[in-house]
């Protein structure tokens, strides 16, 4: 009498990695929406800046990436892509004077990544003193949607796994 075994670990092992690449895309796309959704909201709640409409526009997500310590996925505005200044004159000059003292164009993501860690507002003066202006918005909604994000991973994981074929 003849006994095979037989290890079934590599199968198990890629069935779980495509899992949990599936799971993180849900929990990545979910924090993306929520983000989207925040800028909705503006900088200001006049909205009165086109540079909030850009921003939302130009958040994504990349696809999940594999690397030494498991899958990740970046959410986020790509580099490169250059801010458009409203038709009002003073917009079109801000935009030239930021492009000339930092030495390069505006970007969206320079005007995000301005508001997220905080700037002096040449167009919020006290006494003519230009006043720090700080919005963020990428931390506190990866705060406020961890658990939803948890929820959405564990959900696609024990679905994909249970069923062995992607869940949409």
């Amino acid at each position: 009498m003849t006994v095979k075994v037989t290890d079934l670990s590599p199968q198990f092992l890629k069935q779980y990695r495509d899992a949990s690449r599936m799971a993180l895309d849900a929990a990545a796309a979910l924090y993306e929406g929520n983000v989207k959704k925040r800028f909705f909201k503006g900088y200001y709640t006049s909205q009165a800046f086109r540079s909030t409409a850009q921003i939302v526009q130009h958040v994504q997500r990349d696809e999940p990436t594999f690397g030494g310590n498991g899958w990740y996925a970046k959410v986020g505005i790509p580099d490169g892509i250059m801010a458009k200044p409203k038709s009002k004159k003073g917009q079109r000059k801000f935009f030239r004077k930021l492009a000339r003292s930092t030495g390069m164009p505006a970007t969206v993501g320079m005007i995000a990544l301005a508001w997220e860690v905080g700037h002096r507002n040449i167009f919020r003066r006290i006494n003519g003193v230009p006043q720090w202006s700080h919005v963020p918005i990428f931390k506190p909604v990866a705060i406020q949607s961890m658990q939803a994000m948890i929820d959405t991973y564990n959900r696609v994981l024990n679905r994909y796994i249970e069923r062995g074929r992607p869940v949409r």
